[in-house]
């Protein structure tokens, strides 16, 4: 059964401060600057049970409160030993009889016993996508280690067959990763790592309120805590790639055309699978204007080409635009160049988006915005980054990526990907000059072209029109 304890409890102070100091200060915590308290710890039953060889580990959910009176849920996956182990330590465990609390995904005897379990499904909630292939060889006595790339979960290689995640950051209801690889799985996509399996729990939403006496506790709710897919050995990291290529002086111009075939056959499989609607041009571009008027004042740079910019959104009031499911947060650094070619990864969308934004249907040029502004950042190698070389260089993996996307996925409208272009690099720009000013000339440089294409094509429409309109006269 699930134990509740709040920080307000007169027991268990240092356990509980030890277990806040080490949320607050996780890598993996989304809410820093934000003033956050814990406010309440679910305690599920064990994945691994005490008394056993192996340490103790279960799936401990926190509530972190924040002043503006939002919360959030965070995932410990939390192992537990008679004596301490500096490395991994959290802090004394609120029963003193299980010793003291380990952050289990760094304790390699604890994460072995986590996959024998899940594999053996006796004590977790957990489905597999498909039956595993006969390659995969996932076994018990797979030797985990913590891979130190990932901020916000937390993943863990399984030998040199899988890669464990462990979701830190909890949301009600299924995880998108999850969902999305499924889905693609299914649809047999080759551009994205096949999904094993995944682990399920309970989790009891949030409220500051006691229960009245009498009254039922909230129903618990379904929270996806891990998944485990196919490792992708010897991959290559997409955007180290193309800026090693670019400080070489190679070109990309290949690779991007792969990547243009992969990202075609992820949002064609994606449209079968969930379907595809259209949004309205109109709205999306007062959508876009009204982030404009809010970067503004965020960043002075954006002050004076405020019209220029607006006026590239007139590109989208003349048709619907057609949604469906994507990416979300495409860019060089979630892709993979692998002995099997390119691979996407991170389905969870935008990081700071809400699950019910990041589930929302959006066009397709989302993304393929997205990888051109990506492909804009690595000009920052060339020491001319504004330079002929690297406008080479930029022209021609775009020009390759376009083509190759187009032709797989139907043709794009110049005048729509240039408004989700802009709208992407006018959030740079805040990004830029809050967090690494010297950076912010990308983007304004990107900008400034955008404005400048966008109202060439208008004055040779203008052009166009006027002979027309004589004839009529």
């Amino acid at each position: 059964m699930s134990e509740n304890n709040t920080p307000d409890q007169p027991d268990g102070t240092e356990a509980l401060q030890s277990l806040q100091d080490f949320v607050l200060g996780a890598r993996w915590f989304a809410g820093k600057g934000r003033d956050g308290q814990l406010a309440g710890l679910e305690q599920p039953d064990w994945i691994v049970e005490p008394g056993g060889q192996a340490p103790a580990v279960r799936a401990e959910y926190v509530t972190v409160v924040y002043p503006d009176d939002s919360h959030e849920y965070y995932q410990l996956l939390v192992s537990y030993r008679p004596e301490p182990v500096g490395e991994f330590l959290i802090g004394p465990a609120l029963d003193p009889d299980l010793g003291y609390a380990h952050d289990a995904p760094r304790d390699v005897e604890a994460m072995r016993a986590v996959l024998q379990s899940v594999l053996a499904g006796s004590q977790v909630p957990h489905a597999w996508a498909e039956s595993l292939p006969d390659g995969a060889k996932l076994r018990g006595d797979l030797t985990p280690r913590v891979f130190g790339g990932e901020q916000s979960n937390t993943n863990v290689l399984l030998g040199d067959v899988a890669l464990m995640k462990i979701f830190r950051k909890l949301e009600v209801g299924p995880n998108l990763d999850i969902q999305m690889h499924d889905a693609l799985g299914r649809a047999r996509v080759s551009s994205a790592a096949r999904l094993y399996g995944w682990v399920s729990g309970l989790l009891t939403p949030f409220s500051d309120e006691d229960w009245v006496d009498g009254a039922e506790p909230p129903e618990a709710q379904r929270v996806d805590l891990m998944m485990i897919s196919e490792l992708l050995r010897d991959a290559r990291d997409g955007w180290e790639l193309a800026c090693g290529l670019a400080q070489s002086g190679e070109g990309f111009a290949g690779h991007a055309a792969a990547l243009g075939s992969a990202l075609a056959e992820v949002h064609l499989a994606l449209a079968d699978t969930f379907g595809a609607s259209t949004l309205t041009g109109t709205d999306v571009a007062a959508t876009m204007r009204a982030r404009l008027e809010t970067a503004s004042a965020q960043a002075p740079d954006l002050r004076d080409r405020r019209q220029a910019l607006s006026s590239v959104f007139d590109g989208l009031e003349a048709d619907a635009l057609r949604a469906q499911r994507v990416h979300g947060d495409f860019h060089l650094g979630q892709t993979l160049l692998t002995p099997d070619g390119w691979k996407i990864i991170d389905f969870e969308g935008e990081p700071m988006k809400s699950f019910a934004e990041r589930q929302l249907p959006d066009s397709p040029l989302r993304d393929v915005a997205g990888l051109l502004r990506s492909f804009g950042y690595v000009t920052s190698v060339f020491d001319d980054p504004t330079g002929e070389q690297a406008r080479a260089w930029l022209a021609e993996a775009r020009e390759a990526f376009l083509d190759a996307y187009s032709r797989d996925a139907g043709p794009i409208d110049p005048a729509a990907l240039a408004a989700y272009e802009a709208d992407k690099a006018i959030y740079e720009v805040v990004y830029e000059t809050r967090n690494r000013p010297d950076w912010v000339t990308i983007p304004l440089s990107a900008l400034e072209a955008i404005a400048l294409s966008a109202d060439t094509t208008s004055d040779a429409t203008s052009d166009a029109a006027a002979p027309a309109a004589d004839q009529e006269n």
